[in-house]
């Protein structure tokens, strides 16, 4: 009995799990999927215990992985695509209108895809400013007129299309941009300069730097400078070198009146006048020392009693004593002198005209109308003179002695 019942349980094992069992699974198993293809009717089914069921077919969990890879990889293809059409083909440049313009059609002639290359900075200051190295925003430039000229790189090649066209890739990219710059309304007021460089010259840097320049003392200054000098020797007692000192600053200047009249001065007096007499022609050929030298050399000639000779320098340099009472009441007293009175009465009214209140003209006056015989005109003169200071003691004694 027990033997039975083993077998029985070995019969059921195998049928569920062993080999035999599997076989019998799957017979039984086709089978129903047959009549499963097939649509049988219930009757052929019923020919089949009420227990027994299809197995549902085994399916195959498949990876994920896969398809992440495939997809990974058509990204990263399509990026590198994407990146390399850009380096090759970098977006054109659109020049932005500017408000309130008529509009100005550009005739677009060439298309290039590179900036020029920017000029190196000059030194100014200022104000000119040139950029520095590294990370500073670009410059923007304002063109001086509103107008935007067509500008031509040599090194830009003509993009303009044609059916011979070498590379018709760029030339269909170029026509976009073209289109672009003809749409707009009216020309660019500025053009956006890529930063440039600082070349290591600390010169050339952004800021502005005030420098300080040494200033250069002109001739003039220097001439004052060493005239000065002449006179603190010329104080000191050493007028040789005072001499020197005021020919040096001559030589700089020859226009430096102070100069040139101390240093005839002091020729004349010691007595040197040749050297006297050439340096004050000199200064006579000088418009800014001609009256002052024309003077000084006719005193030196009334010195050395050439009065005929002073009288003609006078009369010869006139012109440049109009506006001088000081050159019309000396060229009255040659007047006088020479026996002129009536010409001396008209030069010493110019005098007191210029400076009225200057005794010595007056009484000159008075001293030329008595010689010209007007002796009431000439008492009014006396009486003028002796109400105005600085009469010179002999004049004054001269006038009291007519005044009685």
């Amino acid at each position: 009995m027990l033997y039975r019942q083993d077998a029985i349980q070995k019969a059921r094992d195998e049928f569920h799990g062993g080999k035999t069992g599997e076989v019998a699974m799957s017979l039984v198993n086709k089978m129903l999927r047959d009549l499963d293809a097939r649509r049988a009717s219930e009757a052929e089914r019923g020919a089949l215990p009420s227990a027994v069921t299809p197995l549902a077919a085994r399916r195959e969990i498949a990876s994920p992985w896969p398809k992440r890879m495939a997809i990974l990889l058509v990204l990263i293809t399509g990026a590198i695509l994407a990146a390399w059409q850009w380096r090759k083909n970098p977006p054109t440049p659109v020049v932005n209108p500017a408000p309130h313009n008529e509009a100005v059609p550009v005739p677009i002639t060439a298309v290039t895809n590179k900036f020029p290359a920017p000029q190196p900075p000059t030194a100014t200051v200022l104000a000119e400013a040139a950029p520095t190295k590294g990370g500073q925003p670009a410059t923007f430039v304002q063109p001086a007129t509103s107008k935007v000229e067509p500008t031509q790189n040599p090194t830009a090649t003509t993009t303009k299309s044609s059916p011979t066209s070498s590379n018709p890739q760029k030339a269909a990219r170029a026509a976009p941009a073209a289109e672009r710059v003809k749409a707009s309304a009216a020309p660019a007021t500025g053009l956006l300069l890529p930063p440039m460089h600082n070349t290591g010259n600390p010169k050339a840097t952004g800021t502005p730097r005030i420098e300080k320049q040494e200033h250069l003392p002109s001739p003039t200054e220097r001439a004052e400078t060493i005239y000065q000098s002449g006179r603190e020797t010329q104080r000191a007692g050493r007028p040789e070198d005072a001499i020197a000192q005021y020919q040096a600053a001559l030589a700089l200047a020859p226009e430096h009146a102070a100069s040139r009249q101390v240093l005839a001065g002091l020729l004349i007096d010691t007595q040197r006048w040749d050297a006297a007499e050439k340096v004050l022609r000199e200064g006579i050929d000088l418009p800014a020392t001609r009256l002052a030298s024309t003077l000084t050399l006719a005193r030196l000639f009334v010195e050395r009693h050439q009065t005929t000779t002073a009288l003609d320098l006078m009369q010869q340099q006139a012109a440049s004593g109009e506006k001088s009472a000081e050159y019309q009441g000396f060229l009255a007293v040659l007047l006088n002198r020479a026996g002129r009175s009536h010409e001396a009465v008209e030069r010493y009214q110019a005098a007191t005209r210029l400076a009225p209140s200057e005794a010595r003209w007056w009484a000159g006056l008075g001293i030329a109308l008595e010689a010209d015989g007007q002796s009431a005109t000439a008492h009014d003169a006396y009486l003028k003179a002796r109400s105005l200071p600085g009469l010179p003691p002999e004049l004054a004694a001269h006038v009291e002695q007519k005044l009685r």
